[in-house]
């Protein structure tokens, strides 16, 4: 938490001279308030009271610079997407393990999130370098698949598929 705040009060610490954070200062500041959410314990009042602004602003429809996005859109996965693939690939992995006893946990998988083999095979494909993700001791296969249907539930409500063309 106080790596978070430090680096934080550092950015804070580089407006332009018309008030406004460069685009470096406002990525650092952002990362450095989600560790510091992310983080155990209470938020340092600073940046609660940075945060409750930006709300505020938000709340009346105005921009604030703390909560406009830095990176250019596009061609990334939604935060959410990626949290919820975790089941899946926890899925895989005790299956392939033999854990979980599934003949065709790919297409088990691409039911419970409604989207087509191709695309979860791309996501074992993309964590295959990665950890499998943790889960407490105490849980066992029948959690992995109660927890892969949640995930799969949550992305099926978050990320919304492309509609289809149309033909003219």
């Amino acid at each position: 938490m106080r790596a978070a705040y430090r680096r934080y009060v550092d950015a804070r610490c580089l407006p332009t001279p018309d008030g406004e954070y460069t685009p470096e200062a406002l990525e650092e500041m952002q990362a450095a308030m989600l560790d510091a959410l992310r983080a155990e314990g209470p938020l340092p009042d600073e940046m609660r009271l940075h945060l409750g602004f930006a709300f505020e602003y938000v709340c009346a429809g105005l921009a604030d610079q703390l909560l406009t996005p830095i990176k250019r859109p596009g061609g990334r996965e939604a935060p959410i997407a990626k949290s919820a693939q975790q089941g899946a690939i926890r899925y895989l992995r005790w299956c392939e393990d033999g854990r979980i006893e599934d003949s065709s946990p790919v297409r088990t998988v691409a039911q419970a999130f409604d989207v087509v083999e191709r695309v979860v095979r791309r996501w074992r494909a993309a964590w295959k370098d990665r950890e499998t993700p943790a889960l407490h001791e105490d849980f066992g296969a029948d959690s992995v698949v109660a927890f892969m249907k949640a995930d799969g539930r949550v992305y099926r409500r978050f990320v919304k598929k492309p509609e289809a063309r149309r033909p003219r």
